[in-house]
């Protein structure tokens, strides 16, 4: 009998256990080894958090923001660095990584802290098969054996990346407590587009603006092979499905109108300079990128300004401002960095991370419908949301 059992052995478990005051803690994990995913982010560099304010960190959470904030206000990023015990450093974009750019550097600091705390075991190669509850108890049994706790934190992750154990189990589990379910599907992704023209653009990026339905994103786009990547598709994913329209600005203007007069003012003031080398010029498009450009509108790479008429006009105007994609396929799974969907947040206690339907039941970290921006967000929701949770169980 133990006093917490943790299902998962990720970041978020690890840090939960790490945390939770003279209990009797048990961490089962069904990987050979914990933390699989948190050793493989970020090229196994381990973006592990942003050094942006608390206050712009929770607007990182997609619809999820007021769900996240008093989590993020009780463990902080700021808390977070205070804490730890190695050197890091931070990225012009806010992203901060271990000194090392090494992911066991950070996992080696949630180990020592559970070898510090003491009364926490860890079991891996346990595969968790059935969790039932009676008198208070919760009863698990795995393919080693029947456990019992009076408290149980479900910290199983979400379905990106199946092959490192997210294959997501606590889901199952969740729904066995009567928990809905809000559909996973992948985010933090990549995907290809129908019809795509800039295979040649593969591993280039641009700043760009991206429309989809009424939201709107800026950021950086990566060009693949066969789609977009980059951060301001990865953080964008979640609300994107198969079959969706996008738009995309290559010119950086707030909307149609200014762009339609400022390229007005740009031909009428070169009239006898090249198109081409003054699109590469004036807004900053790659010789690669007109090029395309030049040979998917069928004009020749000798047009001059002066000779461009009204309906030229508009096609450059639509393709450079309202470029429109159709997104043939989402990135699965297996290349998503975290999963969108999971656990209903409405049913749980947003201070707590404590189920409303189930007593001493708790969930953190992915397996929750929390997912964050890239560039460390994702981490220090785990961190944050099991703090919480440890915070709440050392009151009992």
């Amino acid at each position: 009998m133990h006093d917490v059992i943790i299902i998962g052995g990720g970041p978020a478990g690890l840090f939960c256990a790490a945390n939770i005051n003279d209990k009797n803690v048990l961490i089962l994990e069904k990987n050979e080894k914990v933390a699989k995913k948190l050793l493989v982010s970020g090229g196994g560099k381990c973006n592990f958090t942003n050094i942006n304010p608390v206050n712009d960190l929770i607007s990182h959470y997609g619809d999820k923001k007021n769900f996240v904030k008093k989590t993020l206000y009780n463990y902080s990023n700021e808390d977070l660095l205070k804490e730890i015990d190695f050197e890091y450093i931070i990225t012009d974009e806010g992203k901060v990584f271990p000194k090392t750019m090494n992911s066991q550097t950070v996992l080696n600091w949630i180990l020592k802290k559970i070898k510090d705390r003491g009364k926490i075991e860890v079991k891996t190669n346990l595969k968790v098969i059935n969790i039932e509850r009676s008198e208070d108890k919760f009863y698990i049994k795995t393919n080693k054996g029947i456990f019992l706790s009076k408290i149980l934190v479900i910290s199983t992750g979400g379905k990106s990346y199946p092959a490192l154990g997210t294959t997501g189990d606590g889901f199952n589990f969740a729904k066995r407590f009567g928990h809905n379910i809000i559909t996973p599907k992948p985010a933090l992704t990549p995907v290809i587009i129908k019809d795509y023209l800039f295979s040649d653009l593969s591993g280039s990026s641009m700043e760009v603006r991206l429309k989809i339905n009424k939201k709107l994103f800026k950021g950086t786009l990566l060009f693949t092979h066969k789609g977009f990547s980059g951060p301001v598709i990865l953080n964008s994913s979640r609300y994107l499905k198969n079959g969706e329209k996008i738009k995309i600005s290559f010119a950086d203007f707030k909307n149609e109108d200014l762009f339609r007069i400022d390229f007005l003012n740009v031909l009428n003031n070169n009239k006898n300079k090249s198109l081409y080398d003054i699109l590469k010029k004036k807004y900053n498009l790659t010789k690669r990128f007109v090029a395309i450009m030049f040979k998917t509108l069928k004009f020749d790479k000798s047009k001059k300004c002066n000779s461009i008429n009204k309906n030229e006009r508009n096609k450059i105007i639509n393709y450079l401002y309202n470029h429109e994609f159709f997104i043939e396929k989402l990135g699965g799974f297996d290349v998503a960095m975290v999963t969108a969907g999971g656990v209903d947040t409405k049913e749980i206690n947003s201070k707590t991370m404590e189920s409303k339907l189930i007593k001493n039941l708790y969930f953190i970290g992915e397996v929750l419908d929390v997912d964050g921006d890239s560039g460390g967000y994702n981490i220090q929701w785990a961190f944050s949301s099991a703090k919480s949770a440890a915070d709440n169980i050392n009151i009992f």
